[in-house]
Formats: C-alpha cells, structure tokens, sequence
C-alpha cells in the first residue's frame, strides 16, 4: 500500500511506537483464559523438548565448549549442571529445545495459521530470564504472551512469510528480553534496530543438512540480550523504524515508497486481543512431517492385519508421494546421509521408521540408532520420492509399500488437517515423558512435579520453583 494511503497515526514509525507501547505496558489482567492456556500447554511440551535435545550426540562438543569458555555464574543450563553467564546459557537452553526440531509453532492471527519460528527460542529464553530475575508466574506468562503478538504482528504483514518469518527470531528473541529488562517503549525501539539489523535466516541450513538451523535459535536468543543491554544502556541510537522505516526489515521487502498491503490490518485490536503460536509438532523433524508418520503408521497397520504382524525384512520397496500442490523442499530430498539431521527432515525416513517401529521417538532417530538398524537404512535409502495429482485440490501425503510375495500396500493421509489437529493434553503429557525418560538423568517424582507446576504456573511467587526442576545438581 502506498503512504499516502495509510492512516496519519500509524504512518511509520508510529505503529511500531504503538507496539513497542503495548509491550512494555501490557499486564497479566489483559491476557484472555485462552492465552494463558494455551502457554502452559505449551511451558511443558517445550520443557520436554528441552529434556529431549540433551541425547543428541552431535551437540555435546558445543555445550562442552560453552562450558571452557566459562564467565560468570549468571544463568541456569537447563538438562544440565551449573551455571553460565546469561548469553552462553540461553545459547545453551535454546540450542537443547531446537535439537530435535520437535517444539511447538504456527502463529494463529485474524484467523490465519502462519508458520513461525518463535517458540523454541523464546521458550528456553524466557525460562532463563525468569530464573535470572526471579519474575512470578504470572509475569513469566505475560513476558511470553505480549512478545509473541508483538512479533506476530510484525511477521503478519510479511508478503512471503516462510522461511522469512527466521528472520525474525531475532526480534523475538528481544521482545522477550525486553520485558525482563523492564525497557520502556523508547528503548524497546532501539533494542528492536539492533535486532532487526543483525537477522539471519538459516533456511539453507534444513536443504544441505547443517545443524546451523540450530545454531539460529542460539545466535537470537544471544541478540536479544545484547539488543536489550544496549537499549538499556542509553550510549547507542536506534532506528527510527526497524521494520517499516528506510529499508527496514519489512519494508525492504515491498517496492519503495510503499508498505505491506497487511500493514494497517496488523494492529487491529492491539492491546486487546493477543496472538501467539499454537500448533504442537506430533513427531520430531517439524509439523510436514506428521502426514508422512501417519502414512508409515497406517501402511505397518495394513500389514498386520493382512500378515498377523510386521515384518521389515518382508518389504521389498517404499515408495512416498507428495501431491503436486505440495511446495518442493528438503522434506523431499532424498534419504542419503544416515544422520539424525537428515532423518529429522525427510519424508522418506519418516515413513520407513514408523513402518519399522510403528513410531518416529527422538530416540529412534539419532544417528547411532540409525546406523545399528540396517533394515531402516536399506528401507529409507532405497525408497523414491515421487509427485501426484491432488485428487480433489488438497494436500497429500500418500505412501506404497511393495512387500516379497508381490502385494502392495497403500496409505494416503491429509496433509494440511493432519499438521492443524490440536493434540489432547494427554498426548502432551505422553510426548513429555517420551523425552524426559529419554534424557533418563532425573527421577520420575521430578517429571510429575514439572507437569504439575507447568498447569498452575500462573501460581507461583517466583519461577525458580520450576527452572530448579530443570537442572542437575
């Protein structure tokens, strides 16, 4: 839209002024029931995230290397014993809650599922900083509620929202870090320059395969305290409008002289409704691969009520099949390189590992327990990947199996209703534990005092009563 066209008081950067406004003034008594719901739905699913990404081996060498760097004992490192100076541990926490890309996600705004990035970092961050400053529970909901919407808002008005919406981790990160460090409207604007200044985008990452689509979730939870200490400070300036000022982060993204045609539809209501995301990922590897599990789930079911059981050693082939109303990505490359990263994101594997075990667990791909089970590997590396005619105009996923004797088995699953299913809060609780007994290094008595706490945290006082929970020693 053109300037000229956009309301006098939110001509930029006046909406960016009213969001830093609504960020740093907002109070627990503006959030709806719903709000507060839904993050305590998704405190424990990341809780478990975070449990869960401590058994990847590939990570160990850079949470060793956080700990011989050393500093100061500021901050807690969550699955793990002692304390780091407060940006080595949010590198830390945030990097355990990403491994296993198995978090929640998906901003739901005006009625539009958006897929984003934002929880596993400001997650792990905002249970950092709430050890750090000693905050209550229910100033810990409101940190995490009202930075979620401001960045959803921003991500709203994107024309090409993914994977762009990685550019703005970042802000995220230090929207969070903003309300802990009690920034007033002024300074968050400044904070916001530096982290919209400094965004990256590790999308090339997921296609080669590279464990920096982790790193990413480290590096913005590591601005966001830095943006947050330097706005604080008062030495250095900011922009006047990161995002839709001169070749703001937004607006560099629209032909000059105009702003995203969503601009103004981005701040109806602000203040007065609140958007966060709310999608939970049922499988490590992200939210596509779902329909893909369903179809290995569904296919080794056939099996068994044809055969009596399931045996891997009777598949002859697989064959996955994505409709061709599908965008091409890396969850269609092939399965080539026998590591957790590549089975984290292949369609392939995803459907050969639930033929094989009838699940897809974190356990389950790991690269050691990929390469001990030479079924899976003949299975996922010999399977093809292939496109179709939608045949009514939606999503699909659709899998074969050719089995010895000459039978063929198929399974077709919808992809979009399956990744937009909200999960009962017993499937929450069962996919916590999967990863808590995974991590194996607490007792049971402390993963039910977690679920416990994480359904009433509006309750407590200070919010070291859970952090505590999260730590060894």
């Amino acid at each position: 839209m053109k300037l000229s066209e956009v309301k006098k008081e939110l001509l930029p950067p006046y909406g960016t002024q009213a969001l830093c406004r609504n960020l740093v003034d907002t109070k627990f008594e503006s959030l709806s029931e719903e709000n507060v719901a839904m993050l305590k739905s998704r405190l424990l699913d990341m809780t478990g995230c975070i449990f869960g990404g401590d058994i990847v081996p590939e990570d160990r060498f850079f949470y060793d290397l956080l700990k011989r760097q050393g500093g100061a004992e500021e901050a807690p490192l969550f699955a793990d014993k002692g304390r780091l100076p407060l940006t080595s541990a949010v590198m830390h926490n945030c990097i355990h809650a990403r491994a296993n890309d198995y978090g929640n996600m998906n901003v739901e705004i005006f009625g539009e599922g958006i897929a984003s990035h934002f929880g596993e970092t400001m997650i792990p961050m905002s249970l950092t900083l709430a050890d750090v400053f000693g905050v209550s529970g229910k100033d810990f909901i409101t940190n995490q509620v009202v930075a979620e919407d401001t960045v959803a808002r921003i991500l709203y008005t994107l024309p090409d929202r993914w994977p762009t919406d990685m550019q703005l981790v970042s802000t995220a990160a230090t929207a969070v870090a903003a309300r802990y460090y009690k920034l007033d409207a002024a300074q968050a604007k400044v904070a916001f320059s530096y982290a919209a200044t400094n965004a990256t985008d590790p999308a090339n990452s997921y296609y080669d395969y590279c464990q920096e689509f982790k790193l990413h979730n480290g590096e913005s939870a590591r601005m966001g305290i830095l943006a947050a200490e330097i706005a604080k400070s008062g030495c250095w300036n900011g922009l006047e409008d990161p995002y839709f000022g001169h070749w703001g982060l937004i607006s560099n993204k629209v032909p000059e002289g105009c702003l995203p045609d969503l601009y103004e539809k981005a701040f109806d209501g602000l203040g007065a409704q609140y958007y966060t995301e709310m999608r939970f990922k049922k499988g490590p590897g992200g939210i596509p691969t779902t329909a893909a599990d369903a179809c290995g789930k569904l296919l080794r079911q056939k099996m068994i009520e044809k055969y009596g059981k399931a045996d891997p050693e009777q598949i002859k082939a697989v064959h996955v099949f994505c409709s061709d109303n599908i965008r091409h990505n890396y969850y269609q490359n092939p399965f080539s390189l026998r590591s957790h990263v590549n089975a984290l994101f292949s369609h392939q594997f995803a459907v050969c590992c639930c033929l094989v075990y009838g699940a897809r667990r974190i356990d389950l791909v790991q690269t050691p327990a990929i390469l001990a089970n030479e079924t899976l590997v003949r299975l996922a590396e010999n399977s093809t990947m292939g496109r179709y005619p939608s045949p009514d105009g939606k999503k699909y996923i659709k899998a074969t199996m050719e089995l010895a004797d000459g039978t063929v088995l198929e399974a077709e699953v919808d992809y979009d209703a399956s990744m937009a299913e909200r999960p009962t809060q017993e499937f929450i609780e069962a996919k916590f534990w999967e990863q808590f007994d995974a991590f194996g290094k607490l007792p049971k008595h402390v993963g039910e005092e977690i679920i416990r706490l994480a359904g009433r945290i509006e309750e407590l006082d200070d919010m070291r009563e859970y952090t505590s929970l999260l730590c060894l020693g």
